[in-house]
């Protein structure tokens, strides 16, 4: 068998009375639909051609839209020859399409047309677009589920978030009396020496001159140290770091400026403060924050889960992608990376040719991924009829506690604007269609 007939094997071919359409599928969702149309068909086109001129033109002896068809195909051939073309395209695009059913993209979408040939006969014309992915068939039973163990929240862990609370609403009295010790907290300016001229890297930013809260080499550089003074040194990993980190660990040289150094007064862990927080006493405000920690907990396992079922779906369903869509998704990624503070100079300055190589096939392989994760979750909604309410998506909030525990995408949802709105409602899409599985293995 040649190759062009193994091609042709693998076109689709319809017809009906009297059209024949042939669909020839390329890469990336590029699609041609091949629309042949019989005698009938081109004479029904040269009828539209004709009722439209005749709304067009006069003809002395004759009410405007009544001149015979010989008189027009006499007088003004160029243009029914024109409006036949016009009229068997329209008419083919949209038979063929509702005959073949290969949806166009999007509105967006470009349309190539190219008519093939036309007589009284019949003719034929082709069509080339961009269409849907073809997403293969969700096959529940080829997923597995990952036993994730739910860590138990005690008292300690509820003390902790209550401590961390109070820190909130805390006020701060200014240091003015002696230098940095630990346990304070300090507000810093940090700039990069490493660059010319140096960058600040943080402003006004505020640490806690504590172990695990801040690092060692930054401890050492401001304990000691006054309100005003400034302290240069070179940034460098802990010593009880893994080896992987240390070995991707760049250091840099850096100079902090201490602006203030500052205590925390502490609310009372009373029932006024607890008032604050929307709860009618302290007691009950421990009861409540032990059940959001374990709904917290709950929601970790679930969120774990749904990153295993992403990398399940990912390592099942390979399929084709339109490139327009893959072209726009990469470019808003790297948009949005040259956007973080320093990288654009960054990436000009200090990225090689290898590395931008890289960084972009990285951005193109973490962009297919997620456009072909969104059409499997999408296709899960569609065939399980599953819906997403305003109410899931903007939930109301009895108290300001509830509110401090919930989702900030959720909290803050009717105040984006309405293309965040759309990107916050595709991502709760995707994690309904991965909790239908979820929820499916489970059972």
């Amino acid at each position: 068998m040649t190759t062009q007939q193994e091609s042709a094997q693998k076109n689709e071919l319809h017809s009906s009375n009297h059209i024949k359409v042939e669909v020839k599928r390329e890469k990336h969702c590029h699609v041609t639909l091949e629309v042949e149309g019989d005698a009938t068909f081109v004479k029904e086109a040269r009828k539209t051609a004709l009722r439209d001129i005749a709304k067009e033109v006069s003809i002395p002896g004759f009410r405007k839209g009544k001149a015979p068809a010989s008189i027009l195909e006499k007088k003004f051939p160029e243009a029914v020859k024109e409006g036949t073309e016009k009229a068997f395209a329209d008419h083919a695009f949209f038979e063929g399409n509702k005959l073949a059913k290969v949806p166009v993209l999007n509105g967006k979408s470009k349309i190539t047309f190219k008519m093939i040939s036309l007589d009284d006969a019949g003719g034929k014309a082709s069509f080339s677009f961009e269409t849907e992915p073809r997403v293969p068939d969700i096959d529940i039973s080829k997923f597995k589920l990952d036993e994730i163990k739910e860590e138990k929240v005690d008292d300690a862990k509820a003390e902790e978030t209550i401590d961390s609370l109070r820190m909130f609403y805390a006020t701060w009295n200014t240091v003015t009396d002696r230098p940095v010790q630990e346990g304070d907290f300090v507000v810093l300016d940090i700039d990069d020496l490493d660059q010319t001229p140096a960058v600040q890297a943080f402003s006004n930013a505020r640490f806690e001159v504590k172990e695990k809260k801040m690092a060692h080499w930054m401890q050492k550089l401001v304990i000691g140290k006054s309100q005003g003074e400034t302290a240069e040194g070179t940034s460098e990993p802990n010593e009880d770091e893994s080896e992987e980190v240390k070995k991707e660990f760049k250091k840099k040289k850096v100079r902090i400026h201490i602006k203030t150094i500052e205590e925390p007064v502490l609310p009372a862990l009373d029932d006024q403060f607890a008032a604050r927080l929307g709860v009618e006493s302290s007691a009950e405000m421990k009861k409540r924050i032990k059940a959001l920690l374990v709904k917290q907990e709950k929601d970790r396992v679930v969120a774990e889960k749904r990153a295993s079922i992403s990398n399940q779906m990912h390592q099942l369903y390979h399929f084709e992608i339109p490139a327009s869509i893959l072209e726009q998704e990469a470019n808003h990624r790297m948009t949005s990376l040259l956007k973080q503070p320093g990288m654009t100079k960054k990436w000009n300055d200090e990225f090689t040719p290898e590395q931008k190589e890289q960084k972009k096939n990285e951005i193109k392989e973490d962009s297919e991924k997620a456009i072909r994760l969104f059409y499997v979750c999408r296709k899960i909604i569609h065939e399980q009829k599953l819906s997403v309410s305003e109410d899931e998506l903007a939930p109301s909030f009895d108290t300001m506690l509830d509110m401090m525990f919930a989702d900030p995408a959720r909290v803050n949802f009717r105040n984006q604007s309405k293309q965040q709105q759309a990107l916050e409602y595709s991502k709760f899409m995707m994690a309904k269609a991965q909790d239908y599985i979820i929820h499916e293995l489970e059972k």
